[in-house]
């Protein structure tokens, strides 16, 4: 079990020095904006104990691509309560099952991917976690930020409907469905959750989904954009993606790179650039992110090794 026994963090000495003296815009962005909440993480352990929200991770990849789950598993994976690998072929030594589904294996059938791997986390984990996080192979999740997140006042309340903070007698949660809000071309009534940094379920939602909307809703069809199609069929049983902004407008769950959100600026005609025109009421630059953001986009290679350690502060003693 990964949570109970992560594996080393085993980026070489001369890489990391040389990771951590680069001065460029990731840099910048989790030196100056983005941070793990280390004080409220040891608040959050003081005060609830063994009783957090209890968080289950899953990567999609092929097999073509498992040598990148071991940097997964190192850095971010084992910080979460349960951490699987969908892939094409199974491997229990980095936790990889192989989920087969219908249709070929590849990038314009993900959705017929995604229908069968949620409907094994159902069918395996609904009962042992709380939320259910899913992404591709390139993602970095801040876990201790997002189990904060949803650890939160606000997300307790969302899930108790929206007026009152649960008493821990409820027998009915109302469905969350976390992420980065995107609307299709623009359009306030087709908004979905971006698959690129993951997107984040809680019981109810993934209840939904699995039971109700994933036999019915087109079951056969062949597509590569997931994220639009379970925002669609979320819809038809009234379940909308929730604004995960901060109460500083920052963002929490970024598409990019750390320092791709730092450089951007909004062009002026918002139509000419998709990013501009899918987003909803976004600000510029470090503003951008959320101070504690869960999720970041398109982390590959070594790039998943320097984004933690500059997160976790990994560093050697005077090159920060």
């Amino acid at each position: 079990h990964l949570h109970d026994d992560p594996p080393k963090f085993n980026m070489n000495k001369e890489d990391l020095m040389g990771a951590c003296k680069r001065r460029d815009n990731n840099y910048k962005m989790l030196t100056e904006k983005v941070n793990i909440d280390f004080q409220g993480e040891k608040e959050a352990r003081e005060k609830l104990g063994k009783d957090r929200a209890k968080i289950f991770c899953l990567v999609y990849t092929t097999e073509k691509a498992h040598t990148e789950i071991p940097r997964i598993r190192e850095t971010w994976g084992h910080k979460c309560d349960g951490f699987m690998v969908a892939s094409t072929k199974a491997d229990a030594a980095i936790d990889a099952v192989e989920i087969p589904h219908e249709g070929p294996e590849e990038y314009n059938n993900i959705w017929q991917k995604v229908r069968s791997m949620w409907s094994y986390i159902y069918d395996n984990y609904y009962e042992k976690y709380d939320w259910f996080h899913i992404g591709g192979d390139d993602y970095y999740l801040l876990v201790e930020n997002l189990r904060l997140y949803l650890e939160s006042e606000e997300i307790r309340t969302a899930a108790n409907g929206g007026a009152y903070l649960p008493t821990g007698d409820e027998t009915y949660q109302t469905p969350l469905f976390l992420g980065r809000r995107f609307a299709y071309m623009g359009d306030m009534n087709d908004i979905f959750n971006s698959g690129g940094s993951g997107y984040t379920f809680n019981k109810a939602a993934l209840k939904t989904l699995v039971v109700d909307g994933i036999p019915n809703f087109r079951p056969h069809a062949k597509t590569f954009s997931e994220d639009t199609v379970i925002a669609r069929l979320l819809s038809t049983h009234g379940i909308y993606p929730y604004d995960t902004k901060d109460r500083a407008g920052g963002e929490r769950y970024m598409p990019f790179m750390p320092g791709h959100h730092y450089g951007y600026r909004l062009p002026a005609d918002i139509t000419k650039d998709w990013y501009a025109h899918y987003s909803i009421d976004i600000k510029e630059g470090p503003d951008h992110c959320a101070e504690h953001s869960v999720a970041f986009h398109y982390v590959k290679g070594m790039s998943m090794y320097r984004l933690h350690a500059l997160l976790y502060d990994l560093c050697p003693p005077g090159i920060m």
